[in-house]
């Protein structure tokens, strides 16, 4: 499966306040981090990346690059004999070899975020696309929508003459989290899915709704996740420590209920805007497709002009 595949439906944000309530909100959301198992690069305390999985197996890799067998009994000699005096065809490479390219470029560019260095087209096709650098305009847009949708890492390029980009957290966040959860492994990704998710449940979601969105992507309340770790503590600890998620219990709720609201980093750094707009690059929407939230998000923008 192609890494990026179905990027167009990760969010399945509501259409209209019907609809959210019908549909609970992002109860059935499709977030990046459910393709997280096939493009994910996990990082070890030896400051390298080992990868977290693979797209398909080195047999299935080396299955799908050979070249066909011949067919009808014919040995090599009179095949290539018949086919005398015709041009052959260039092959273009499966899709799984362009998937495992794409997870190397991966793993290296979570390796140069990590050292806060600069990534360089002549590096990325030298450390992750030898033998097929003619795919680099391919492999290099694929790596970095996933840095985007999974890590929350964007890219920049800096100078266009070497092609040289600098990877930084996107939306404005100031936090990595490389040091909680699965230490090394950013976690910007995460802090804009909650983002997400308590924006679109009208900026206030309870505990059980907000659960309900991360099970449906693999995320499980005491249960390690490879690429983030523990998504409960990493949570409702470190994501609340470091101002970007309230936690709190619901005023005279007995027995005690809990709810999620953005922090006062998050409001200090990012903005209602920049959420929706993320969320409607991923969906390639227009950002006013969704006209409620559109508002609401225009309305802060204003405020703090």
């Amino acid at each position: 499966m192609n890494p990026t595949e179905n990027s167009q439906s990760l969010f399945n944000l509501p259409a209209s306040p019907q609809a959210q309530r019908e549909e609970r909100g992002l109860e059935s959301a499709q977030f990046p981090i459910a393709e997280g198992n096939q493009v994910a690069a996990t990082a070890s305390t030896s400051g390298e990346v080992s990868g977290g999985g693979t797209l398909s197996s080195p047999q299935s890799a080396e299955r799908a690059s050979s070249p066909p067998a011949a067919m009808g009994g014919e040995s090599s000699g009179e095949a290539s004999g018949n086919q005398a005096g015709e041009v052959a065809e260039p092959e273009y490479p499966s899709q799984g070899v362009l998937n495992e390219k794409i997870v190397d470029l991966v793993r290296f560019l979570l390796i140069k975020f990590r050292r806060m260095e600069l990534a360089t087209k002549s590096e990325m096709m030298t450390r992750a696309m030898r033998d097929y650098e003619e795919y680099y305009a391919v492999i290099f847009s694929k790596a970095s929508e996933c840095m985007r949708l999974i890590f929350g890492i964007e890219m920049m390029e800096v100078d266009p003459f070497v092609h040289s980009y600098f990877l930084y957290p996107a939306l404005g966040i100031t936090y990595d989290g490389m040091l909680h959860g699965v230490v090394g492994v950013p976690k910007t990704g995460l802090v804009i899915i909650v983002l997400c998710i308590i924006f679109i449940e009208d900026n206030c979601v309870s505990e059980e709704v907000f659960w309900d969105v991360l099970n449906s992507l693999g995320l499980y309340a005491g249960m390690d996740h490879f690429i983030f770790g523990e998504p409960r503590s990493l949570i409702t600890e470190d994501f609340v420590q470091e101002g970007y998620v309230e936690y709190r219990q619901v005023p005279n709720s007995c027995p005690p209920r809990y709810e999620f609201l953005w922090g006062p980093r998050a409001y200090a750094e990012t903005t209602k805007m920049k959420v929706l707009e993320f969320y409607a690059s991923i969906v390639k929407q227009d950002p006013r497709s969704y006209p409620e939230k559109y508002a609401e998000a225009l309305r802060e923008q204003q405020e703090r002009a």
